[in-house]
C-alpha cells in the first residue's frame, strides 16, 4: 500500500504546493487551520481537482495533469471521514454500512454484512436502527465500520474526533486502533492536537502554509523540531526570536536572555524554543549557567498541574515564560505562588533551536 503526492492547488491569496510520499503506515498531517490538511485529503479523494501534478495510490494513477488522468471520487474508491461522519439519516445503520458495498446482495445478506462490519466495533446489536437513534460515538463508530466494508485503497480522516468530550474521545481512540489492526492501509489522519497524533499515528507531516515543513516519526518531530512551526504545533508554549552570539551560545531576542546550549549553534538560527515543562528551580547555592532569577506574575491551576507565568528580564517583551508544575502530591505551600522571585535553570540539552 502506498501513496505518491505531488501536487499544485492555487486558491484566493492561498496556494497549496505539497509532495509527500508514505507506505503501509499511519500519519497525522498536523498545522494551524488554514495550513490545507483538509484542503490535500480532498483533493486525493477527488472532491477538489489540483492545478497540476499527480496523485497515485497503490500504483493506481488518481490524478495525473501531464497524462490527463482524473479519476471520479467513485473510481478512485477512496475513505475520507468528516468529524460530522456523513451518514444517511433515511437509512438504517446496515444499510449505511453497506451503503459503498458493490454487489452486497439481498437485504439479508447485506444485514450480515453489516453485523460482521459492526461487530468489530461493539454494534453487531444496531443494524436495523436508524442515525438519529444513536449517539455521537455509535455515529462514528458505525462510520468506521462503513469504511472498513468499502475496503479503500487508502484511509482518510479529517478531525473526527474534533467535536467529542474526552472520555468519548479516549473509547473512540481504541476503536480507530481496532480499525488500524485489521486493515492493512496507508493511513492519513488529519489533527490539531499532538497527543492524538502521537497516540494514532507513526509519523508526522508538519504544514504550513500549504507547503510540507518538517515530517519524520512522532519521536523525532516531538523531541528534534527543526521549524517554528513544528516546535509551536508540538505544543511547545515559550519560543522566541533568536541569533547566535558564540559558538555554543544564543540570544533570545524576545526575553533578552542568553544560554548555553551546550553543542554548535548554527549561524543561520531564527528561533529558540523551551517546553513548559523542560526548566526548573535552581536550588544550587551559587548561580550556575543557564539561571536566572525570575518573578512569578500569576499562577493558574488544572486538575494536575499549576501553570506559572515568570516575567523575563526584558521588560518590554511581549510574552512571559509558561512554567508546568506537577502538582500531585505536592502540599499547596509548596507551590510556587504568585509575586515570588525564584532562580530557574534552563537546561542545555532541552533547548531547541530552530533555523526556519
Amino acid at each position: 500500500m502506498s501513496l505518491v503526492l505531488d501536487i499544485k492547488k492555487r486558491y484566493p491569496g492561498f496556494t497549496l504546493d505539497i509532495q509527500l510520499e508514505a507506505g503501509e503506515e499511519r500519519v497525522a498531517l498536523l498545522g494551524a487551520s488554514g495550513c490545507g490538511k483538509s484542503c490535500t485529503l480532498r483533493c486525493i479523494a477527488g472532491v477538489e481537482t489540483p492545478d497540476e501534478g499527480k496523485i497515485v495510490v497503490n500504483g493506481m494513477a488518481f490524478f495525473d495533469s501531464a497524462a490527463g488522468i482524473n479519476l471520479s471520487p467513485q473510481e478512485r474508491k477512496c475513505a475520507l471521514l468528516f468529524q460530522n461522519y456523513q451518514l444517511f439519516p433515511n437509512m438504517t445503520v446496515a444499510d449505511n454500512v453497506c451503503a459503498g458495498v458493490k454487489d452486497a446482495g439481498d437485504a439479508a445478506a447485506r444485514k450480515r454484512l453489516a453485523e460482521r462490519y459492526l461487530g468489530i466495533f461493539g454494534l453487531a446489536d444496531f443494524a436495523d436502527r436508524y442515525p438519529a437513534r444513536l449517539s455521537g460515538g455509535q455515529q462514528q463508530r458505525v462510520a468506521l465500520a462503513r469504511m472498513v466494508a468499502a475496503h479503500p485503497g487508502i484511509f482518510m480522516f479529517d478531525e473526527p474526533m474534533s467535536a467529542l468530550d474526552s472520555y468519548l474521545k479516549s473509547a473512540l481512540e481504541q476503536n480507530m486502533l481496532d480499525l488500524f489492526d485489521v486493515c492493512n492501509r496507508t493511513v492519513l489522519y488529519v489533527s490539531h492536537d499532538i497527543d492524538e497524533a502521537c497516540r494514532l499515528c507513526q509519523r508526522i507531516c508538519v504544514m504550513h502554509n500549504g507547503r510540507v515543513e518538517e515530517i519524520g516519526s512522532v519521536e523525532d518531530v516531538v523531541r528534534r523540531p527543526q521549524t517554528l512551526a513544528a516546535l509551536r504545533l508540538t505544543g511547545c508554549k515559550n519560543t522566541s526570536r533568536a541569533r547566535k552570539i558564540g559558538d555554543e551560545e544564543v540570544e533570545a531576542l524576545d526575553w533578552g536572555m542568553t544560554f548555553n546550549v551546550g553543542r554548535e549553534v548554527p549561524d543561520n538560527v531564527v528561533y529558540l524554543g523551551i517546553r513548559a515543562s523542560y526548566f526548573h528551580v535552581d536550588n544550587r547555592a551559587e548561580r550556575g549557567r543557564n539561571s536566572y532569577d525570575l518573578h512569578v506574575a500569576r499562577v493558574s491551576d488544572s486538575r494536575f498541574e499549576r501553570l506559572v507565568l515568570l516575567d523575563v528580564p526584558r521588560v518590554d517583551a511581549p510574552t512571559r515564560l509558561q512554567w508546568k508544575v506537577n502538582k500531585v502530591g505536592v502540599p499547596v505551600d509548596e507551590l510556587p505562588q504568585a509575586g515570588e522571585t525564584l532562580r530557574m535553570h534552563f537546561d542545555a540539552s532541552r533547548i531547541h533551536l530552530a533555523c526556519r
